[in-house]
């Protein structure tokens, strides 16, 4: 079959499809959570539980679900780390679950924890902002843009690190944190209290 004719037949699909359908539905994500994975002197991991959904009647191939995790504190917002899933197709009437490590940069992160701390509060508060992307054939490109906030306790988020959460043994490992980010010892788990 002649390239052109197939061309011509896979617009003829979509163009039905988006016929019949009225219009296209964009996709729709939900971050369903954020868990903390490990933590190391340099860095800790969370894992952030994307939920994507195609309320569409046709599958939707996606290049990715890029995003970034930031702490809020008061009006501003300091950006910790990023994750990336992608490339997949998003199946017909569907939702796909997918958890995405982010690593995330100790220092921006203890520091969100020192403002947390200094505000009074014991949870810190994680935005999870991005887009998704893709094209449906190269016909219609998606491009939806999200964003959530979800809430962690700081005794979850620095616990791992053996930490109690108070404002001096905060500081304390963010020293160690600094100095393991500017040539220290590595592979040092710290432990204050």
């Amino acid at each position: 079959m002649p390239r052109h004719l197939v061309s011509v037949l896979v617009l003829a699909a979509v163009l039905m499809i988006v016929g019949t359908a009225g219009c296209i539905a964009q996709p729709t994500v939900a971050v369903e959570g954020v868990r903390v994975g490990t933590f190391t002197p340099a860095n800790t991991t969370l894992q952030v539980e994307v939920q994507v959904t195609n309320p569409n009647s046709f599958d939707i191939p996606l290049k990715d679900v890029a995003f970034t995790v930031s702490s809020v504190e008061g009006n501003e917002t300091r950006r910790l780390g990023e994750g990336e899933t992608g490339p997949f197709t998003l199946p017909a009437r569907q939702t796909i679950t997918r958890n995405v490590p982010v690593t995330l940069d100790n220092q921006a992160l203890l520091n969100a924890a020192l403002a947390t701390v200094r505000a009074g509060r014991d949870r810190i508060t994680l935005r999870v902002g991005g887009t998704v992307s893709g094209d449906l054939y190269g016909i219609v490109t998606v491009n939806v843009p999200f964003e959530q906030d979800q809430t962690v306790m700081l005794q979850e988020l620095l616990g791992m690190a053996g930490m109690q959460v108070s404002e001096a043994q905060i500081r304390q490992a963010l020293g160690a944190a600094q100095a393991v980010s500017s040539g220290g010892i590595p592979g040092v788990t710290i432990r204050v209290g």
